[in-house]
């Protein structure tokens, strides 16, 4: 039987030749918040450029029976580093011509400041080329990854409300700023006051990642974090205590800033369905971002060029009031 340890930021995780159980405390990251704890003296080593360069694949760890937890080695002493709504880019090529390349973001998971490596969260999608070119990569093969920024920025009491809407392994860029918001020490002693609010949605209990880390964060800063879940089916309706099904304008004004308040933003990350369907994001504009197509890197932010429609439009709120990843 296949044992491996790996270890995120102190917390460790165990994967077998099976997927990890999410219902079980231990495999599904309960400790993982010793992760997003910042300590020691941060290094202003630059690990990501805007160039390519290749990275070593340290090891595979399934979490489900279509995603995994991919971890790439950083050489030397430097540290994982990346500012919020930033995310990297990877590129594989599969032909001789200069077309013949793959590109996809990927947030990832790791806290700043982490030595060795850095880990990113795929889930399979069947006919897609990265993710069949990642899920069919060894242990010792390169990828190319390159950073990325996205035109949103997110800086301490930008916004009053902020809220967000993920499904399935999209929640990658919200953990990314809710770590910052909550966790990093910001500069000059600036005290970041934002209120953060996230809608995760999935199909089960049991396909919810890194629940338990949500949940501990909200229990530990609950003035300033509110989580909130859906899922498609429950597997027992009598123990699940949030909602059920696909995102009701009831969801948006129970866990979402109201269009009336001013400085909010509500961010959207997640398969084509969700944001076709809470956002308008016509399914042709998504196929086009999630395809795994080369035309991927020419615009990353093409969701946010399109009006605002879905359940948000129908609740007033402004193409301003909406970023989608």
């Amino acid at each position: 039987m296949r044992f491996v340890q790996s270890f995120l930021g102190g917390c460790v995780l165990a994967a077998y030749n099976r997927p990890v159980d999410l219902s079980n405390p231990v495999d599904c990251y309960a400790s993982i918040e010793n992760a997003l704890q910042f300590t020691g003296k941060p290094t202003k080593g630059k690990v990501f450029s805007q160039r390519y360069k290749p990275y070593t694949l340290g090891d595979v760890i399934p979490i489900t029976h279509d995603t995994a937890l991919f971890r790439f080695l950083i050489e030397g002493d430097e540290e994982f580093n990346l500012k919020p709504c930033s995310t990297l880019q990877a590129c594989y090529k599969y032909g001789v011509q200069p077309m013949d390349q793959c590109h996809r973001f990927y947030t990832p998971v790791t806290a700043n400041h982490t030595k060795g490596y850095f880990d990113i969260i795929v889930k399979r999608k069947q006919g897609g080329l990265m993710t069949e070119h990642l899920f069919g990569m060894h242990v010792g093969d390169k990828l190319l990854f390159r950073s990325v920024v996205f035109k949103l920025q997110y800086r301490p009491n930008r916004w009053n409300h902020v809220g967000m809407i993920a499904g399935g392994t999209g929640f990658t860029p919200m953990l990314q700023i809710i770590r910052h918001s909550l966790l990093e020490p910001w500069e000059n002693g600036v005290v970041d006051r934002t209120k953060l609010s996230f809608l995760f949605c999935n199909r089960t209990e049991r396909h919810i990642l890194l629940k338990g880390l949500f949940d501990d964060l909200a229990a530990k800063y609950p003035d300033r974090f509110k989580m909130h879940y859906t899922i498609d089916n429950a597997i027992d309706p009598n123990t699940w205590p949030h909602s059920v099904g696909f995102v009701t304008e009831e969801m948006i004004r129970t866990t979402m800033p109201a269009p009336e308040e001013e400085k909010k933003i509500i961010l959207l990350c997640g398969p084509d369905q969700l944001l076709s369907h809470v956002a308008g994001t016509p399914m042709g504009t998504m196929n086009t971002m999630s395809g795994g197509l080369n035309i991927q890197p020419m615009a990353p932010d093409l969701n946010n060029l399109v009006a605002l429609g879905g359940v948000l439009g129908k609740l007033g709120y402004s193409n301003d009031d909406v970023y989608r990843f």
